[in-house]
């Protein structure tokens, strides 16, 4: 008799306890994530409508892996979704085009570029904002590359590193 009582008060106990906590988990502090220029603030997201966001890499030094990882990254920072990418086969469908270069020289005064180095490898955006500032152009173009021989010397994680950096670039 007390064990058929014990036991729906014991799965009673486990399902409050199970629920004890219905908020939303606790995010670090917020950043500032607007640009300002001159008289104007500059904000970027990718419409849901857009996503998920399709990215080509060139297939050279592992390079697909690590855009990979860093999409897989950013998609889990994202507390509701509001972020998601694919890789793709074709280039010419890309949102974004990621190449195993180094950048070439500015040509455009739109395009703004936004650089990483790290001791073994580097990388740079493109964000091009045609003339209005207030538009996109579609492809960003990303470029990361080794600073000397790669076949010396794993650069696994400089360029996990750099990819996941230069991606986040491309969030907005």
């Amino acid at each position: 008799m007390i064990v058929r009582r014990t036991i729906p008060l014991a799965l009673l106990g486990i399902a409050v306890l199970s629920c004890s906590e219905a908020t939303a988990p606790s995010r670090a502090p917020s950043y500032e994530w607007r640009l300002f220029v001159e008289n104007d603030t500059l904000s970027f997201h990718w419409p849901a409508n857009t996503l998920p966001v399709k990215i080509w890499v060139e297939d050279s030094l592992e390079m697909p892996a690590r855009v990979a990882e860093a999409i897989a990254t950013w998609k889990n920072a994202f507390l509701y979704g509001e972020y998601d990418a694919v890789l793709v086969s074709d280039s010419t469908t890309a949102d974004i085009v990621v190449r195993v270069s180094s950048a070439p020289p500015q040509a455009i005064a739109t395009v703004g570029r936004l650089h990483t180095l790290f001791p073994g490898c580097e990388g740079a955006t493109d964000i091009d904002t045609v003339t209005t500032r207030f538009e996109l152009q579609l492809p960003v173009r990303m470029y990361l590359s080794p600073r000397f021989d790669p076949g010396q010397t794993d650069l696994t994680e400089c360029f996990r590193i750099t990819a996941r950096h230069e991606l986040g670039h491309s969030l907005g």
